[in-house]
């Protein structure tokens, strides 16, 4: 089996549609969107849905799941990626050759409004995942894309954010401000690594 690394991002429930909002800001957009329903009124996200599924999405189903192509500022990690799959294109814009972003993608987003290790919370899990081995070792390498979901984090308030190296896990946001520590549980609750990094 291939690696399988995320960025994990815990959010107050309340923080849901405004992060979601920030995801889009973030995106390359798909047409057409995604339809989410609410009971006034339908919000239309631009994104692919994961996997193919033609369900109706409610604004109160327990989890999401939507495919994403999303802008990271150009490093040398991400310049290498396209590189080898040959996306050389990807680099002739936009035309400011100082502050160049270029997309990633897919990235699956798996948002979780019920997180079961969790069954009591008030915590919503935005879980930015890679499609296999080879985009897992740039979410590891890039510090771009590290600095994108940390000022991701910090802009709509996060409770918690990680990046899950599957047995082992880096937190990057926690009790508002920015960490750089290792646990060896990356599905330790936010209240768990708050309290490791206060210790």
């Amino acid at each position: 089996m291939g690696l399988d690394y995320s960025f994990k991002i815990y959010f107050k429930k309340e923080k849901i549609w405004s992060a979601l909002q920030g995801v889009v800001g973030m995106a390359v957009h798909h047409q057409p969107p995604i339809r989410i329903h609410f009971p006034e009124n339908d919000l239309l996200i631009p994104f692919d849905k994961w996997g193919g599924n033609d369900k109706e999405i409610n604004f109160d189903d327990p989890e999401f799941f939507f495919a994403t192509v999303l802008y990271f500022e150009e490093d040398e990690p991400i310049h290498e990626y396209h590189t080898r799959l040959g996306n050389e294109d990807v680099f002739r814009g936009p035309p400011d050759p100082d502050y160049k972003k270029v997309p990633i993608g897919f990235i699956y987003l798996k948002i979780l409004q019920e997180i079961t290790d969790f069954p009591d919370s008030d915590l919503v899990l935005f879980d930015f995942g890679t499609t296999g081995t080879r985009m897992s070792i740039l979410f590891s390498e890039s510090s771009s894309i590290r600095k994108t979901f940390l000022e991701f984090a910090e802009k709509f308030d996060a409770v918690c954010g990680l990046f899950n190296r599957e047995d082992s896990a880096e937190v990057f946001w926690i009790d508002h401000q920015s960490v750089d520590f290792e646990i060896n549980d990356p599905y330790m609750s936010p209240d768990e690594i708050s309290n490791i990094h206060k210790s």
